[in-house]
């Protein structure tokens, strides 16, 4: 289905995670950013987001009305709630006094809500109920029970929150309670059940409840390898044409170095809104500074000449608790993803000084002609941005981090690469990207000299702010880089360590050549600085006090430590 607007979408969403996800104030800022930007959708995301705010009453022992509220489910069940789990006993009404002002304030502002989870998810007691779920120790994903489960608390959700839009669900990642995709239960139903069969038998079992109340199913295509995409695909496109499809802006996760998601516009006759990360789970977090301004811009562009009409700006990572895109210098990523959703065409510059006109960077009474100096300036700092992260922290575009994190091993730092994380699964011509041969050694070890060379300068030229920036910002800015360079030298460090090892270790290249030993002999120095850089790590522990606090979780002493040990424990 095609918006006729090429230049807009018609869903311009903002996504809050797990802890922001219930935190009453953050969402009314978030909500008052969002209505100042035009975006019209917020989503809140927590895997247990249902299960925690419904009992649901039918297996506590619940008969009831349609109109009844939780207050009458209560009623009935409070003895055994208390004699069962007594710690969920008052949580769910009270959660439901925070949601409900919570859709009390969206609706004054005009923003529709939706809950983000991924299915299935229940609560413990449930297993105590019915104890047949479990065979061996392992949860069966495949008993009928769960069907009946998923109907009964969607309709009591929806009974009690008639103001929610819609739920958004992803079934085929394995990060749920239950699913096929990590089902360790050996019954023979199990094992004689396809994939896709529980998909489309779970999704339809959603379904049915969600349509009933008038509300939008939306289903994301959370996958990892291109055989769960092709499993979850089929299904996908056989839903009710009402259900609406969302899909990560790349095929795995939100790695900007991969590809284009294959399947944007091959969703058969349904709406499709594309999701994209604005806080970095995989780029930084923002401590590595991201503008992703072209990136956004070339994308979108992409999935809207695609048919797509909406589009959710993720701002935080679920495990991740206190950290956001609106807490570093990524929120410009905000204003980008916000201004081009809902202009394709919208300059540059005007997202620049947009940002720092709202962010009250800019000194009072500034002619335009110097504030749109200003913006430049920012608009250079920040553009640069991305190439020195991603040389940073991708290896010819294959992702060496375990989602921001150093590698704690030479064999995880590989594993991340070239199995969990895998480039070439996708793009075929990164094969060989990463082979211990003399070429690609090369092109690694360049690539990371290039990124030091950039973060420098970044460190550099924010020194310099442009007339018209106030001093206060352009100091925060100016520290904010600095840390991005420290940053940089680490996990440059880190990685030359693991490529060059690999190389020494694997290649087939003669190794009694001057070439070989001149490596070898890198190799052991790259290593050892290693231990120096966790030395340099327990000082700035001690000496800083940086904010926020998770740069000190990026810059590990202790995880570079067990990195270096793991190192001298190959003896290479």
């Amino acid at each position: 289905m095609r918006n006729e607007n090429g230049r807009s979408f018609t869903v311009r969403a903002m996504e809050l995670h797990s802890q922001y996800a219930w935190d009453y104030n953050w969402i009314l800022q978030t909500m008052d950013f969002m209505k100042a930007m035009d975006l019209n959708t917020l989503i809140l995301h927590r895997n247990d987001f249902i299960d925690l705010i419904i009992y649901p009453g039918k297996y506590f022992g619940y008969e009831g009305n349609e109109d009844d509220t939780i207050f009458e489910t209560y009623s009935q069940i409070f003895r055994k709630l208390y004699q069962y789990t007594p710690t969920r006993r008052s949580g769910p009404y009270q959660r439901r006094a925070f949601l409900k002002r919570v859709l009390e304030q969206a609706k004054r502002r005009g923003i529709a809500v939706y809950i983000e989870n991924k299915e299935l998810y229940f609560p413990d007691i449930i297993l105590e109920f019915y104890p047949k779920l479990v065979n061996d120790g392992h949860i069966c994903a495949s008993d009928p029970f769960w069907l009946e489960f998923l109907e009964v608390k969607y309709r009591e959700f929806f009974r009690e929150f008639p103001e929610v839009a819609g739920i958004i669900t992803a079934p085929a990642t394995g990060e749920s309670r239950v699913s096929v995709s990590s089902n360790r239960c050996r019954c023979g139903r199990c094992q004689q059940m396809k994939k896709e069969e529980w998909f489309d038998r779970v999704l339809r079992a959603m379904y049915r409840p969600i349509h009933a109340a008038g509300k939008q199913l939306v289903v994301r295509d959370f996958v990892f390898d291109p055989q769960a995409h092709r499993e979850i695909a089929g299904v996908m496109e056989r839903l009710p044409e009402d259900v609406v499809i969302s899909l990560k802006n790349t095929p795995h996760d939100y790695y900007p170095t991969f590809p284009d998601n294959a399947r944007i516009g091959r969703v058969g006759s349904h709406s499709q809104w594309i999701e994209y990360d604005a806080m970095g789970q995989y780029f930084g977090w923002g401590i590595a500074v991201a503008d992703l301004t072209a990136d956004y811009r070339r994308r979108m562009a992409f999935a809207r000449e695609q048919g797509a009409d909406g589009i959710i700006i993720r701002t935080d990572w679920e495990s991740l608790d206190g950290h956001s895109a609106f807490l570093t210098p990524n929120k410009i990523n905000l204003y980008a993803g916000a201004m081009l959703a809902s202009d394709l065409t919208v300059p540059d510059r005007d997202i620049y000084q947009r940002f720092l006109q709202d962010e009250e960077w800019l000194e009072d009474g500034l002619e335009k002609e110097d504030a749109e100096r200003a913006a430049d300036w920012f608009g250079r700092l920040m553009g640069a941005t991305w190439e020195a992260t991603s040389h940073m922290l991708f290896v010819q575009g294959c992702v060496f981090s375990d989602s921001s994190l150093m590698p704690v091993s030479y064999e995880h730092g590989f594993w991340l690469a070239e199995e969990k994380n895998s480039l070439k699964a996708w793009d075929p011509t990164k094969q060989d990207v990463l082979a211990p041969d003399r070429e690609h050694l090369e092109l690694a070890l360049a690539e990371k000299e290039e990124a030091l060379r950039l973060v420098r300068r970044l460190e550099l030229d924010s020194g310099s702010p442009a007339d018209g920036i106030r001093p206060e910002k352009a100091r925060w800015l100016w520290e904010r880089f600095h840390i991005h360079r420290l940053y940089g030298e680490m996990y440059t460090a880190a990685v030359n360590a693991l490529t060059l090892t690999r190389y020494v270790l694997k290649t087939e290249e003669d190794q009694k050549s001057e070439y070989y030993q001149e490596k070898k002999r890198q190799q052991g120095q790259a290593v050892e600085a290693l231990g120096d850089w966790e030395k340099k790590l327990r000082e700035m522990f001690l000496e800083t006090d940086y904010l926020p606090h998770t740069v000190y979780t990026l810059m590990d002493a202790d995880r570079m430590r067990c990195l270096y040990r793991r190192m001298k424990d190959l003896n290479v």
